[in-house]
């Protein structure tokens, strides 16, 4: 959603055309201040594991209670188990971070953790093992911990959170003033398939109504006539009783004018024949 900066940018162009230098002021420490961190993912993962990297608790609570409040407990019901899997995933993250610093698992961030969290977690099945942590001196060699230890896993937290923060953004309705570049990109798109079919029309047009087109299609024809003709020609269509009557009214004409003899080509004809007799 790196759109949201840009209509940031434009709020605060609009406010100082208008002349509402205090209400800039607000908008600028607003937006300092920003927990959604302009819905950019990659901001909002940055801000989660400086909290874990800096053994900050009471922030990542907070900082993930923001989130819950915003957007997760807007989403359905079957999808909150998952949101709560990455809550605790980030939770053992916090631990395993915390632990590998000074003073291992004997930290007093690990003690703190437990003092504070084990009214939330002590009913979770996923959770029972983690109570003897701070008892074993080295969890990244046991079987039980030594998983939550590897590059791997901690990568695949980060990536879930980071998929399932961008697909809950990109789901989320919009204001219309955050729409407006979609909707003009929508518009363009539009605009450049009529202009495209619109030139088809004209050049179709064109070759119908151009000599180059006449010419083409009367090479055409008489490429046709001059090829070998079909064995039956398009007459097959006309019914025989029109084509009876069209010879009777042929030869009718003609004796008419046999009769008329006023055709001069008649007259030479009989002329000729009375000379001759």
């Amino acid at each position: 959603m790196a759109h949201i900066q840009f209509v940031d940018e434009l709020v605060r162009e609009y406010l100082l055309y208008r002349g509402f230098t205090s209400t800039v002021k607000a908008f600028d420490n607003d937006l300092k201040a920003d927990k959604d961190k302009g819905f950019r993912v990659d901001k909002i993962i940055e801000q989660i594991m400086h909290y874990i990297n800096t053994s900050d608790l009471n922030g990542l609570k907070e900082y993930w209670s923001h989130l819950d409040s915003l957007v997760f407990s807007k989403l359905e019901i079957h999808v909150q188990p998952a949101v709560r899997k990455i809550e605790y995933s980030l939770y053992k993250l916090y631990i395993v971070t915390a632990s590998q610093s000074a003073g291992g698992v004997k930290n007093e961030k690990v003690a703190e953790f437990y003092v504070k969290m084990i009214p939330e977690l002590q009913g979770q099945s996923e959770w029972k093992d983690w109570f003897i942590l701070p008892f074993i001196s080295k969890p990244e060699e046991t079987p039980t911990f030594s998983m939550y230890y590897t590059r791997a896993w901690q990568d695949s937290v980060l990536v879930s959170l980071h998929n399932l923060l961008a697909t809950v953004f990109q789901c989320m309705p919009q204001p219309t003033l955050t729409s407006y570049e979609s909707d003009a990109a929508l518009v363009k798109r539009l605009q450049d398939k009529l202009a495209v079919v619109s030139g088809k029309t004209q050049q179709q047009t064109a070759e119908k109504t151009s000599p180059i087109g006449h010419q083409s299609r009367l090479s055409q024809y008489s490429e046709r006539l001059s090829g070998p003709l079909p064995l039956v020609d398009d007459f097959c269509a006309v019914p025989s009783e029109q084509l009876d009557s069209g010879v009777r009214e042929a030869k009718g004409l003609r004796g008419l004018l046999r009769q008329m003899g006023g055709s001069p080509v008649m007259g030479r004809k009989s002329g000729r024949s009375q000379s001759q007799n």
